[in-house]
């Protein structure tokens, strides 16, 4: 790690604890792998990560990696919410068996496909017929960690135990569309 003059410098342990932090963000298995003992590494890596030369090294490092890779905040976010809105009615199957985006399908649509399965039959006749099954991206998942981000996790991690005064549980199922809303009215409600 180059580090200029005016910046203190870290012991060799140190700048390998945090190389290897940034493999994977987990605190233990990098000290671990700079060098630290099994049994204490969990409390190494705490220390490391509170101690300002090591957190200051890490985003630093963050910061040139996600330059170099051109990413930021924004631009997960934004794959996150395609992913999130994707909707089966935004893709048709074309006269060759091929998936495509609608017209009113957004900008990078298809990236939020995980799979395409696709079956060609032949008949007698002579005329081809074509089985086309595709899978989205998860929503829920994308969903439970954009609402991280937007400070309304919890509206995804409670769960009501009991119906109203106590009595049995009443199930509602709601569409992805309503959620959705919810979600952007939190967020309207925090800004």
């Amino acid at each position: 790690m180059d580090q200029d003059a005016s910046e203190p410098t870290l012991t060799p342990r140190q700048a390998a604890f945090v190389h290897e932090y940034l493999i994977d963000l987990n605190g233990t298995q990098a000290a671990i792998r700079a060098g630290y003992a099994p049994g204490s590494a969990a409390e190494v890596a705490s220390e490391a990560l509170r101690n300002s030369k090591v957190a200051d090294a890490i985003e630093k490092l963050k910061a040139q990696r996600n330059a170099r890779v051109n990413t930021s905040a924004d631009s997960v976010l934004h794959e996150m919410s395609l992913l999130a809105q994707s909707c089966v009615e935004h893709y048709f199957v074309d006269d060759f068996g091929n998936l495509q985006p609608t017209d009113d399908a957004p900008e990078g649509a298809m990236r939020a496909i995980s799979s395409v399965k696709k079956k060609i039959r032949h008949a007698k006749d002579g005329s081809i017929t074509y089985e086309v099954e595709f899978r989205l991206w998860d929503k829920p998942g994308q969903l439970k960690l954009m609402g991280k981000h937007a400070n309304v996790a919890a509206c995804f991690d409670s769960v009501r135990i009991a119906g109203s005064d106590g009595g049995p549980l009443e199930v509602k199922q709601i569409s992805t569309e309503e959620l959705l809303a919810r979600h952007r009215a939190l967020v309207e409600a925090t800004e």
